[in-house]
């Protein structure tokens, strides 16, 4: 099966982190150690629609591959080549497939408390295409400008509890691969214990939780 490598839910879109998961997909673990991401790693490599797809981790039970900015919106087909043999899977590609990363508890990461007026970080991917435009496997230059750096071309809101959150930057910054950042500030309100945390793309949402102090 695939999933959206940080919701887990089945939802897809361009540029977006996805989760592979079967047996005897890789002869070993290997992990990506350079950038751009390869586009083969211990033999294996993948492709969507006949489009290469960078390689961000591989083992015999799972495989982590970004899904090209190249694909379209529709029926998608993933072929997994592995030192001769393959496998493939159909999947329903979209426009955006928000999914935010969290730690094993459903804890927002990298930052998992935080108190009201405070400026938090988030990790999203899924957000879709962006603007300007990033060849798949690459993060931005070093040094690009704020204003520079890609941006989904759809519309990106964030919520606390279901209180829209101001956002300071939404960008792909460099280093980022298959990663956006959102940074917002959480909403003046009482506390409660946890935060539900939610990023919305297009129409596309996805919500952790987020503990606060």
């Amino acid at each position: 099966g695939v999933s959206n490598a940080a919701s887990s839910a089945p939802v897809f879109a361009p540029g977006m982190l996805m989760a592979v998961y079967g047996a005897n997909l890789a002869p070993a673990s290997a992990s990506a150690t350079i950038q751009p991401l390869p586009y083969s790693l211990q033999g294996v490599s993948a492709a969507v629609n006949g489009i290469s797809a960078p390689l961000w981790f591989v083992s015999p039970g799972q495989l982590n591959i970004q899904l090209p900015y190249e694909i379209t919106s529709g029926p998608a087909v993933l072929a997994v080549h592995n030192n001769g043999q393959i496998a493939s899977w159909v999947f329903p590609a979209g426009v955006a497939a928000p999914g935010i990363f969290a730690d094993a508890q459903q804890n927002l990461v990298p930052f998992s408390a935080g108190a009201a007026g405070q400026t938090v970080v988030a990790f999203i991917t899924g957000d879709g295409d962006v603007t300007p435009s990033l060849a798949t496997g690459t993060s931005p230059a070093s040094g690009t400008a704020l204003n520079r750096l890609p941006s989904s071309r759809q519309a990106v809101s964030v919520t606390v509890s279901g209180v829209t959150a101001k956002i300071a930057l939404n960008r792909i910054c460099p280093c980022l691969i298959v990663r956006a950042q959102a940074t917002f500030t959480k909403p003046e309100k009482p506390s409660p214990a946890v935060y539900h945390v939610g990023v919305t793309v297009g129409g596309g949402t996805d919500r952790h939780r987020d503990f606060c102090v």
